[in-house]
């Protein structure tokens, strides 16, 4: 599963636009937020279920732009 997230300036935390199971969706979208407005700032993230002992989900970071 790959969670889009963007950010900009003026928000206190990451905004999550989107949850995909391609990879190449999650881009897409990404991709054309950017292009939309040339503040926001995206990171791509990688899950697979599992959560840690505080019950967080465990990401991984695969894409920045």
């Amino acid at each position: 599963m790959y969670q889009v997230y963007i950010d900009k300036p003026s928000f206190y935390d990451p905004e999550m636009i989107g949850e995909f199971k391609d990879f190449d969706d999650a881009v897409k979208l990404a991709e054309k937020t950017k292009a939309e407005d040339d503040e926001v700032s995206y990171t791509i993230e990688e899950t697979n279920g599992c959560v840690n002992s505080y019950g967080e989900q465990i990401t991984t970071v695969v894409k920045r732009g």
